[in-house]
């Protein structure tokens, strides 16, 4: 991600002069704006500095160490990166934005690192369980990742709320959890144009506007799919009346999305009379792939190659398998990653 603002009287330094590792000797530390690769330096005996021209403008980096990358904010001045064998943190010395990085990075690695250590915790009590996923271990296992997501949640806001038109704010919000498209959009809505003129940050928000307007609850949203060959159909084409609409958005690379269809076929078969079972394809991925996972896993139920991935940008798709169930009337009844849980919705429904 980056941001562009004013330009600045001096330029922007940044420097290492303690690189503790050897392997790094004569080999390049990158400088990235986004994913294009802006400028580079070779290290010299465990030291190297970068300077920017007094015309770049303040902007959001990413100085990346063999495999190791770090944020970098190109403002006025000298920040100076110091380096452990794990850790990175700009010194006292170092310009504004870089020095509360330093602190937001620090605060996010102590959350992450009670949260393994608990995760960690969990997984020895279900190896003496015996490997055995008990209910009650897998719900401390949700409630540890939605405690650590809510902290996150916090700090993020924080840092946020005191940047909301510079380069730290866009990347305060970049760590926002995904898992609460509500929150991030109100906060995107609340940003200045450093942050909202940024296109991965357009994306997020698009993204998170479709997961909120998607929710179960809410109406279905019609989409227009067009294949490899321009074929267009919409969504609703499948809507039979009387009968409710499983969309299944996979890919054929997708593990398990592949691991799902026995249970899509059952339901295809066993409910063939109250449920029309619709897997879309085509993200990241060919159209020969797609075609060849089908035949290899027996899908005869509708399918649909989406190619530009129509109807997962509409949804606020974030990972898949993502399974849609939508009633005869149109509305979304469950939107979840998990075939069983399309199960025990489809038994209480009666269907």
């Amino acid at each position: 991600m980056s941001f562009s603002a004013c330009s600045q009287d001096k330029p922007s330094v940044l420097r290492c002069t303690s690189l503790p590792w050897p392997e790094m000797e004569q080999q390049y530390v990158y400088l990235y704006d986004g994913q294009d690769k802006v400028d580079s330096v070779m290290v010299k005996d465990g030291s190297f500095e970068l300077k920017m021209t007094k015309d770049t403008p303040v902007k959001l980096f990413t100085i990346l160490m063999g495999s190791k990358g770090m944020p970098f904010f190109s403002e006025p001045g000298i920040s100076t990166l110091v380096v452990d064998s794990t850790n990175f943190a700009y010194d006292p010395s170092s310009t504004e934005l870089n020095k509360q990085v330093t602190t937001l990075y620090n605060r996010f690695d102590a959350l992450y690192g009670d949260f393994m250590a608990a995760n960690q915790q969990l997984m020895q009590e279900v190896q003496a369980n015996g490997g055995t996923i008990t209910e009650e271990l897998s719900s401390k296992g949700t409630k540890l990742s939605e405690d650590f997501n809510a902290k996150v949640g916090v700090l993020s806001k924080e840092y946020f709320d005191q940047n909301k038109d510079n380069p730290l704010g866009l990347l305060a919000l970049s760590i926002y959890p995904m898992t609460d498209p509500k929150g991030f959009v109100e906060m995107y809505e609340a940003a200045g144009e450093a942050i909202t003129s940024n296109a991965d940050m357009q994306k997020l928000y698009s993204m998170q506007k479709g997961e909120l307007k998607t929710a179960a609850g809410s109406p279905y949203t019609d989409v227009t799919m067009t294949d490899e060959t321009g074929k267009s159909v919409k969504l609703s084409d499948y809507m039979q009346e009387g009968k409710y609409l499983l969309v299944d958005v996979w890919a054929s690379w997708c593990g398990p999305c592949r691991a799902a269809m026995p249970h899509l076929a059952e339901i295809a078969k066993s409910h063939a009379g109250t449920i029309t079972v619709l897997s879309v394809g085509g993200l990241n991925e060919t159209p020969e792939a797609n075609a060849k996972a089908r035949e290899e896993l027996g899908m005869t139920w509708s399918t649909f190659f989406d190619s530009k991935s129509s109807l997962a940008d509409a949804y606020g798709v974030k990972s898949i398998p993502t399974l849609i169930l939508i009633s005869p009337e149109g509305n979304i009844v469950l939107k979840t990653n998990r075939p069983d849980e399309i199960s025990s919705k489809i038994t209480e429904l009666g269907l």
